[in-house]
């Protein structure tokens, strides 16, 4: 092989690898367009292990929260984004994406015949305040033991831009940062530890229990395993 014919071939295998390059960029703009504009995750298990690991947002409606911590989410891709608020319906679980709130552990709720903490109730209560039948956006971030989808969630005020439903948890002194494992603090551990203290200091929610009434959501968990 001459040396024009060497230079040639380099010449053409460059050119078919940016080719295939952006052959395999066009293809997965293309997937990540109609995963956004027409498919719609009914339900966590829908949401792929590559989606979650890229950190694919969505939007969709809060039509429910658990607790302080947990909420289900219709997910409404970008055609149904005018087609107005889904109603909810029986069969939550069949509709709906289980979202748990990462960063932060609230109050538990009374279940499974084991009793509320203190402040469960207000805990919820803060957390439907901010996002219950509001469109919010979905980062996830991983998936749980029990198949939730645990993400941040952000929501827009008319007036105060974008919230963090997490982070009003912790200002509002509703929940405490989550220590468990599989933790996910989104790169914002430093913000989330500030307003966690602040709450502290000024004794808000859990923080202004009386000495013997709050114990930690984790250690009554383990307490109630």
């Amino acid at each position: 092989m001459t040396g024009t014919d060497k230079d040639s071939y380099q010449h053409q295998l460059l050119l078919y690898g940016k080719t295939a390059l952006y052959l395999g960029l066009g293809s997965s703009l293309a997937v990540g367009l109609y995963w956004m504009i027409f498919k719609r995750y009914h339900t966590s298990a829908d949401i792929s292990s590559g989606a979650v690991k890229s950190q694919r947002v969505f939007h969709g409606y809060v039509i429910d929260v658990s607790d302080g911590d947990t909420l289900r989410v219709y997910h409404t891709p970008f055609w149904s984004w005018f087609s107005g608020k889904p109603e909810k319906k029986r069969g939550l679980s069949k509709y709906t994406i289980s979202v748990r709130l990462s960063a932060v552990d609230a109050p538990e709720v009374a279940h499974f015949g084991k009793p509320a903490q203190p402040l469960s109730a207000d805990a919820k209560a803060c957390l439907e305040r901010q996002v219950l039948g509001r469109r919010v956006q979905i980062k996830p971030l991983a998936k749980d033991q029990y198949g939730r989808l645990v993400a941040s969630v952000t929501y827009r005020r008319l007036l105060g831009g974008r919230r963090d439903a997490a982070h009003e948890m912790l200002r509002a002194g509703m929940a405490t940062i989550y220590r468990g494992g599989n933790a996910q603090y989104d790169g914002q551990l430093d913000r989330l530890e500030k307003l966690e203290a602040a709450a502290k200091r000024a004794k808000k929610g859990i923080w202004g229990l009386k000495k013997g009434e709050y114990e930690s959501p984790a250690d009554y968990k383990r307490r109630n395993k």
